[in-house]
């Protein structure tokens, strides 16, 4: 009996032998590899989704300017002091930019002597929305407030519709503002952008 005992005893101080060891160590470490690669994806995936956040914020505040400006667009032409003025709104500007135009509204916090009306250009360069503002509308040569807006810009192009309800590709009338404005911009990663503003 006691001979029974003690080797029931002695089996139990035996403790694991070495290809135990061996199992429970590759069992952990398999475990602790899949734990990582999980936990990595989680941060992986938070780190996109948050870069998605941020480029869709950028896009949200690029067309919150864009439809600020264009709702406020009244028919003040621009001149320079140089031959004939430029129109209230004009597109198709070339190398100076995609479309410029007269926006009322132009907030004076500080209590400044100047106009509420804002001269405002929009343009691509290097794939970059830049939007472009002076403080006077009728400037010569003043260098402009540039703002970066959006990246990865491939094209930008407007369409207007006039009082008879037709469609115009190109806008410089000097006696009238379009009823609304079309927007039309690709982009990289969003792809094909409408939007519709309209002004009357």
């Amino acid at each position: 009996m006691m001979l029974a005992q003690k080797k029931q005893l002695n089996s139990l101080n035996q403790g694991f032998t070495l290809l135990e060891l061996l199992v429970a160590m590759v069992i952990f470490s398999f475990m602790s590899i899949m734990a990582y690669t999980t936990l990595a994806n989680v941060f992986k995936s938070n780190e996109v989704i948050t870069a998605q956040e941020e480029k869709l914020k950028k896009l949200q505040r690029s067309m919150m300017f864009i439809e600020r400006d264009m709702r406020q667009l009244i028919l003040r032409p621009r001149s320079s002091g140089y031959g004939k003025p430029s129109p209230a709104l004009d597109s198709g500007l070339g190398s100076e930019g995609i479309i410029e135009f007269t926006r009322a509204g132009n907030s004076n916090p500080t209590d400044l002597v100047r106009s509420s009306l804002q001269r405002v250009r929009y343009d691509v360069q290097d794939k970059k929305l830049i939007r472009m503002s002076w403080n006077m509308v009728d400037h010569i040569d003043a260098k402009p407030i540039a703002m970066s807006l959006l990246e990865g810009i491939e094209s930008l192009s407007f369409k207007f519709l006039n009082n008879k309800n037709s469609w115009k590709e190109n806008w410089n009338s000097a006696k009238e503002i379009p009823k609304a404005v079309e927007l039309t911009l690709e982009h990289k990663d969003w792809g094909k952008i409408v939007r519709l503003f309209f002004i009357q």
